[in-house]
């Protein structure tokens, strides 16, 4: 491990794995459907990871991505968000089009990343609730284009007290021959945290 990532118990890294997998999973499925067309799905990395080595495990603070950006309301203060670099978004529209020559920044590129944002969203929260046991409500997800350091100073700034770890799930697909690599991020304040660790059944101190 990296050495500003969290120290795991085994505990906490299975229960994690385990969350990534189902969400995977589930992904893979949905986009199956949406591609008419199905979709094979690596066993994701799930780990933790502090702000700094984060955005440079998506390319560098200065890279441009996009980013896909969704709150949880009630009583978990988290967001989630899904991150997808140009050249894996122009692979994901020419996939969604069945269209070589689309192209990722146009109006229906565009539309083609969020409508697989807001299914990457969707079942990473499918998952926390099929191992919790709870409803998760968030709010509708928001598209963005910019460099991945902006990208993530937005949830940063929504969220007080952000613990010094985020979640991070790094997911593969492919598509026939074409691989497509996408992040999923879930970040909270640390009383948040500890309670989602507790609800997928992980004792914390």
């Amino acid at each position: 491990m990296g050495e500003n990532k969290t120290a795991l118990s085994d505990q906490v890294v299975n229960a994690l794995a385990e969350l990534g997998h189902i969400g995977a999973g589930n992904a893979a499925t949905s986009l199956s459907v949406m591609l008419s067309d199905k979709l094979e799905v690596t066993p994701p990395a799930v780990e933790l990871y502090g702000f700094d080595e984060l955005t440079n495990k998506i390319g560098g603070p200065e890279a441009t991505v996009v980013g896909i950006l969704s709150a949880f309301e009630g009583e978990l203060d988290a967001m989630i968000l899904f991150v997808i670099g140009l050249e894996d978004a122009g692979k994901l529209v020419r996939s969604v089009m069945h269209d070589e020559s689309a192209d990722w920044h146009t109006e229906m590129g565009i539309s083609a990343i969020k409508e697989v944002g807001n299914i990457m969203i969707g079942s990473y929260v499918a998952s926390m609730e099929s191992l919790t046991g709870k409803k998760f409500r968030y709010t509708p997800p928001q598209l963005c284009v910019d460099m991945a350091g902006a990208i993530l100073d937005i949830p940063c700034i929504h969220i007080s007290k952000v613990r010094d770890a985020v979640l991070l799930v790094d997911s593969k697909f492919t598509d026939g021959e074409k691989e497509l690599g996408g992040y999923v991020m879930v970040f909270s304040d640390e009383h948040s945290y500890d309670r989602l660790l507790r609800d997928l059944g992980v004792g914390v101190d």
